[in-house]
């Protein structure tokens, strides 16, 4: 994995557009791999995605407001689509001031919709900490549902979508770790290449030095598909010595998406339950029958997230970026989407998480910002909150 600090690459640029080119006219990886190209062209998209950016603060951090204490921030951007709304809120929302350590999931650089920006370095820059980031996915067409919403006129510049860590402190080292995950699907249905990675983060803090990960697990499939690549990332910290801060969006619908009746279960699921055991069931996916298995692992491996949320969901699902629904034939689809109307306002999902190992759990508080979800606002999630204690 190659370290890359600093400025835009026209190279990058020059060969994102190549690999899009070569991808296209493949409609499945089985297809790219049994092509007589295919493995030349494999090789070329991992060295392309293998590296993390990193950027240095733009100047002397302040100093944190609380010494003992961490302001640990998370939140799945939406691309940054929106990103002068996502700045303002971090400028001017009284939670997410000052923060210590952030977290981003969905984090474009040189993507039309979120206006070609890089957008890890500048809100990084904005915020004045270090930051790093890293590429999960190269995108083969201009973006999905809103998108086109908020895309400028030009074309896409390096197409990637990926994570991002910022920090108050200097960034010691970087790492990635490698997860599996419905690759095929996501090349098939929406023309993304690549994988899933969580960023591995060591913060120079002057006093503790700690961890910080942050992960977006994947959401097209189950429960069991979910744990086991948290398995796998906790395997990769067992390790670690230090403190260790773990976030993300892990996706935790509770749904087992990809079978057969699986589009039929989670409708009757949606419509037939009462509201309170529907709340509980989405907003509390750690707990009950259908809980996310992943909470069992991450217990196991010796962290806490109970301290660090509030049982507030953090998405309000829509239908009409369901997969499952875009397969409905058309005129059976928008009567589906009629009778479900109801439905999507009771799904409202716990889906970002912040969980810690080494810190005094007992002094630790969590909370989920309202009002900057939704469309039309800074993201389709609701950005979360955690105070650590060292």
């Amino acid at each position: 994995m190659a370290l890359t600090v600093g400025t835009r690459d026209p190279a990058q640029t020059a060969e994102a557009h190549a690999l899009r080119g070569a991808l296209a006219p493949h409609a499945t990886l089985a297809d790219l791999g049994a092509s007589a190209e295919g493995p030349a062209i494999s090789a070329r998209l991992a060295a392309f995605l293998d590296r993390v950016r990193l950027h240095d603060a733009p100047g002397p951090a302040a100093p944190p407001r609380d010494p003992a204490r961490l302001r640990v921030v998370h939140w799945n951007l939406e691309h940054g689509n929106r990103f002068e709304q996502i700045a303002e809120a971090f400028a001017r929302h009284p939670e997410l001031l000052a923060p210590d350590v952030v977290s981003l999931n969905e984090v474009d650089l040189g993507m039309a919709r979120s206006g070609n920006r890089d957008v890890a370095a500048e809100l990084a820059a904005r915020l004045g900490l270090h930051s790093a980031w890293a590429a999960m996915f190269l995108e083969g067409t201009r973006g999905r549902d809103d998108d086109a919403l908020t895309a400028v006129p030009e074309d896409d510049r390096e197409s990637l979508f990926g994570l991002a860590l910022f920090s108050r402190w200097p960034i010691a080292a970087a790492r990635l770790v490698p997860l599996p995950g419905p690759e095929a699907r996501l090349f098939e249905w929406e023309r993304m290449a690549g994988r899933f990675v969580a960023l591995v983060c060591d913060i120079a803090h002057p006093v503790r030095p700690f961890t910080a990960v942050t992960v977006h697990l994947e959401v097209h499939r189950t429960r069991a598909h979910r744990a086991a690549q948290m398995r796998l990332l906790l395997d990769a910290l067992a390790d670690v010595r230090g403190p260790v801060i773990l976030a993300g969006d892990w996706n935790t619908h509770t749904f087992d998406r990809g079978g057969r009746r699986a589009a039929l279960a989670g409708a009757w699921t949606l419509i037939a339950r009462s509201t309170r055991t529907l709340a509980r069931r989405l907003a509390r996916p750690d707990l009950g029958a259908r809980r996310e298995p992943l909470f069992e692992a991450l217990r196991d491996a010796g962290f806490e997230w109970e301290p660090y949320h509030d049982g507030e969901p953090t998405l309000a699902l829509r239908f009409s970026r369901l997969g499952e629904v875009h397969r409905i034939p058309g005129p059976l689809r928008a009567l589906a989407t009629r009778g479900l109307a109801w439905a999507e306002r009771r799904a409202r999902l716990r889906l970002d998480w912040i969980a810690a190992r080494g810190f005094r759990h007992e002094a630790g508080a969590g909370r989920t910002v309202k009002g900057l979800d939704g469309p039309g606002l800074a993201s389709d999630h609701a950005p979360i909150v955690a105070e650590l204690a060292l």
